[in-house]
């Protein structure tokens, strides 16, 4: 979850204010949290432990392919976006550390060479066991590059008049707000790995799945809130969609950051790659193994070519987030949740006798909560889709 995407959450503050940001990423963090919680819940009560099998017992056999579908060019156009920004981190870190290499030279080349001997060993992984210490070792790279963050300003607070900048910008309305919510949403994004995730714990029961979850969401909420805000801080009005190009190419500390979020980037590919597999192995009626390295090796040579070619992807990106990804993580969820809830029957225990009127009562009040928030989920999903789509082409 935490990844290359934490270098966006700053200019979300200059489009929403500082006290307009913070509700929206607390909202954001609600309704992510709540869309990952459902698919958890449904694959309890389901057994299911992938989309396909999560939307048959949900929705139906004739329609399974939809999701599979969604998925597909879902994290297709993510592996893109991660090509894209391995390629720019590699050039942008190299032509400090390392200006006479190719790495520094030429953006083909460097990509090539990091698919070839970073990404393809790691998707050749067939589950996300292997991957969780690639994981540790990428969070803790993404941390260096948020220490530096946090030191720049806090040691030159006064240079950069950074309390100030947040002082002037408390609060105001404007439409951009919606592209932060996209923004913070897009952070938060790691949904379309949750019916996997519950199926690999160890102990699969929902309430494992959602002390884990919250753990999860909570940590990257503070990480995201803190960082935004320091990166906003020190740069106010003049910074930029990546964070670290507000910065000094010649400073050898971004130079170092640089490194550090392409390494990062490599770690977090493995995860849509997975995805993206198997999605298209259903979408096509193969086992998950069958023709595995050939597979592995078109699909990874696709998402390189698409990345070497398109250098800009913001807009195939941002239509990614308002359709695709407001499925995913929004709608979907929710659809499930209440199609396997008519009426509500929940399978755990509950304290007193099935029969006791309280008990009911309790399961019935809780099932009426999650149908609002379901209801919430939908309308933001819908909402934000739009409204980014309208304000990017500046239809409103």
């Amino acid at each position: 979850m935490v990844g290359a995407g934490l270098l966006n959450v700053c200019v979300a503050f200059q489009y929403a204010s500082v006290l307009g940001g913070l509700l929206i990423m607390l909202f954001s963090a609600f309704v992510c949290t709540g869309g990952f919680l459902l698919i958890g819940y449904c694959c309890s009560k389901t057994q299911a432990k992938t989309f396909r099998e999560l939307w048959r017992s949900a929705m139906g056999q004739n329609t399974e392919k939809t999701v599979d579908v969604v998925l597909f060019f879902h994290t297709l156009f993510s592996c893109v976006g991660y090509v894209t920004m391995i390629g720019d981190f590699c050039i942008k870190s190299a032509s400090g550390l390392m200006p006479d290499s190719v790495f520094a030279r030429r953006r083909e080349s460097s990509i090539l060479v990091i698919s070839i001997f970073g990404i393809f060993p790691l998707c050749l992984y067939k589950n996300l066991e292997p991957l969780k210490y690639t994981s540790v070792v990428g969070l803790f790279i993404t941390a260096i590059s948020c220490a530096y963050i946090f030191y720049d300003v806090v040691a030159n607070a006064e240079e950069y008049r950074a309390v100030e900048t947040l002082q002037d910008h408390m609060w105001y309305v404007r439409l951009d707000m919606f592209k932060t919510l996209a923004l913070f949403n897009g952070s938060f994004s790691a949904h379309y790995n949750a019916p996997t995730y519950y199926a690999e714990l160890q102990e699969k029961t929902f309430v494992n799945y959602m002390k884990v979850s919250f753990w999860a969401f909570g940590i990257a909420t503070l990480l995201f809130t803190a960082f935004g805000l320091a990166g906003f801080a020190r740069f106010g009005d003049e910074v930029l969609g990546n964070v670290l190009k507000s910065y000094s190419p010649d400073d050898p500390m971004i130079q170092i950051s640089w490194f550090c979020m392409m390494v990062s980037t490599v770690f977090n590919f493995p995860h849509a790659f997975q995805r993206m597999r198997s999605s298209f192995n259903a979408l096509i009626n193969r086992g998950p193994e069958d023709n595995f390295l050939v597979t592995t090796i078109a699909l990874l040579g696709l998402s390189v070519y698409m990345g070497v070619a398109f250098k800009d992807i913001a807009v195939i990106k941002m239509i990614k987030g308002a359709t695709l990804g407001v499925s995913i993580m929004f709608i979907f969820p929710a659809l499930f949740f209440l199609q396997l809830n008519q009426p509500i029957q929940m399978r755990r225990k509950c304290s007193g006798d099935v029969n006791d009127p309280n008990s009911k009562f309790r399961r019935r009040r809780r099932g009426n909560w999650l149908r609002v928030l379901c209801v919430i989920m939908m309308i933001t999903g819908f909402v934000q889709g739009v409204l980014a789509l309208l304000v990017h082409y500046k239809v409103i």
